[in-house]
């Protein structure tokens, strides 16, 4: 699972993975060598933001019958290679964090 996003005035295309993990930027002009540090960083920290929704929004799609409920996951991975990093995914998103990142309490 990935998302693509291209900002406004598409200069930039990124991708995401099911993470949230950066996997490709792509500059589509020049436009960016002129352009104001802090100017360039908030497009690629939009669009990287866009990516990050839009994957979550898929998961939400995929998942969202859980409500929440791991088991439910389980049953519906069945017998899944991937089950544990699913699982952790899943987890992540019910908390309202990205894999990877330490539980906040």
């Amino acid at each position: 699972m990935s998302a693509m996003a291209t900002s406004k005035d598409r200069l930039v295309t990124v991708t995401v993975d099911a993470r949230g993990t950066l996997t490709e930027l792509k500059f589509n002009s020049s436009r960016y060598r002129s352009m104001a540090p802090s100017e360039l960083s908030a497009v690629v920290t939009e669009t990287i933001a866009k990516a990050q929704k839009d994957v979550t929004d898929q998961m939400k799609e995929i998942f969202g019958e859980t409500d929440g409920n791991l088991d439910a996951v389980k049953d519906i991975l069945g017998g899944s290679s991937y089950q544990d990093e699913l699982h952790e995914m899943l987890e992540a998103f019910i908390d309202g964090r990205l894999p990877g990142q330490p539980k906040t309490d």
